[in-house]
C-alpha cells in the first residue's frame, strides 16, 4: 500500500498531466474570417487588444466603449490590419437601453452575430470597502446586469448562426481578494450566472457555446494604475497571454489572449454527435510570478 502510494499514484497524475498539456491545438485565424463580432470595452486595454485581432483575422467588427474619439480610431487601426469591416457605438453600459440597443445596432450594420465578447467594466477603487452601497450598485448595473441584457438580446442571432458568448471575468470572480469587495462581487455574479446558463443552454440543446476568460493581473492602463503599488506580481502583458491551465477539453492554444477567449474544444455527446451545444472551455489563467507571499488579480 505504502509502494502505491509513493510510487503509482504520482506515476498516474504524471501520465494525466502529460496528456491534457499535449493536446492538438484547434485553433485556427481563418476560423473568425468574416465572422461578425461584437467587442465591448474596447477603447482601451484587453478589449482594444482583442479587436485588433479580430482585425487581422478578416472578421467583421463591432467595437463600444463611453469615448467615441477613441472608438473612432481603434476601428481606423482595425481596418488598417484588415478587418471585413468596422463599426462602432458609444455610450455607456450603465444605460440598459444602450446595452440592448448595440446587440440591434449590430444586426443592422453586420447583418447578424456570430459572436458575443463582453469586457466592459466600471471604474472601481482598490482599497478597503468604504460602505457606499450605491457604488456597489453602480458597479453591478455596468459589470454583471449589462451582460445580462446584452446575452438576453443577443441569444436569438446567436442559435441562428450557432454562436459563442465570451465573458472576461477575473480571478477575483473565484477568489475573494482584499481591497476589491465590489469589484469582485460583480464578477463572482459573472461566473455564477454564465455557468448556470450555459448548462441550462446544454440541456435545453441549444448550440450557443459560452466561455468564461479568468484572467490575472494584466499589464492595462486602469489595472496599473489601481493596483500597481499594492500587488506585489510582475502582470501578463496587455497584448499576449499567461501560461495557464483550464478546465474541459485539451489545453487552449498559446499565442494572443483573443485565441484563448475564442478557443472552444467541449466535450462530446453521444446523442449530438462530436460536439455538445453551449459547452466550452473554461479557461483560468494565473499571470505573473509573485516576488512575495501575496496573491494576484
Amino acid at each position: 500500500m505504502g509502494l502505491l502510494r509513493k510510487i503509482f499514484i504520482p506515476f498516474v497524475g504524471l501520465v494525466l498531466a502529460f496528456c491534457f498539456y499535449s493536446a492538438r491545438e484547434d485553433f485556427k485565424p481563418e476560423m473568425l474570417k468574416g465572422k461578425r463580432v461584437i467587442v465591448t470595452g474596447a477603447s482601451t486595454g484587453i478589449g482594444e487588444q482583442m479587436a485588433y485581432h479580430l482585425a487581422r483575422m478578416g472578421a467583421h467588427v463591432l467595437v463600444t466603449a463611453r469615448t467615441e474619439a477613441k472608438l473612432q480610431k481603434i476601428i481606423t487601426r482595425c481596418l488598417e490590419l484588415g478587418a471585413a469591416s468596422a463599426q462602432y457605438a458609444s455610450g455607456s453600459m450603465e444605460d440598459k437601453a444602450f446595452a440592448e440597443h448595440v446587440e440591434k445596432e449590430a444586426e443592422v450594420v453586420l447583418g447578424g452575430l456570430d459572436m458575443l465578447i463582453l469586457n466592459h467594466v466600471g471604474n472601481s477603487y482598490f482599497n478597503y470597502f468604504d460602505g457606499d452601497v450605491g457604488h456597489v450598485q453602480k458597479l453591478l448595473k455596468i459589470n454583471f446586469l449589462s451582460y445580462v441584457a446584452m446575452t438576453v438580446s443577443a441569444l436569438p442571432r446567436l442559435k441562428d448562426s450557432v454562436g459563442s458568448i465570451v465573458v472576461v471575468s477575473s480571478m477575483a470572480g473565484k477568489v475573494g481578494f482584499p481591497f476589491t469587495a465590489p469589484y469582485s462581487a460583480t464578477k463572482f455574479a459573472l461566473d455564477g450566472f454564465f455557468s448556470s446558463l450555459r448548462q441550462e443552454l446544454i440541456i435545453q440543446k441549444v448550440d450557443v457555446s459560452i466561455t468564461l476568460c479568468i484572467l490575472g493581473f494584466i499589464d492595462t492602463e486602469s489595472a496599473m494604475k489601481a493596483a500597481s503599488d499594492v500587488v506585489l506580481v510582475s502582470p501578463c502583458a496587455e497584448g499576449g497571454v499567461c501560461a495557464g491551465n483550464h478546465q474541459g477539453g485539451s489545453p487552449p492554444p498559446t499565442g494572443n489572449l483573443l485565441q484563448i477567449c475564442s478557443y472552444q474544444n467541449p466535450l462530446p455527446d453521444p446523442g449530438l454527435g462530436s460536439r455538445t451545444p453551449g459547452l466550452s472551455d473554461q479557461k483560468k489563467l494565473q499571470c505573473g510570478k509573485p516576488k512575495e507571499k501575496f496573491i494576484s488579480l
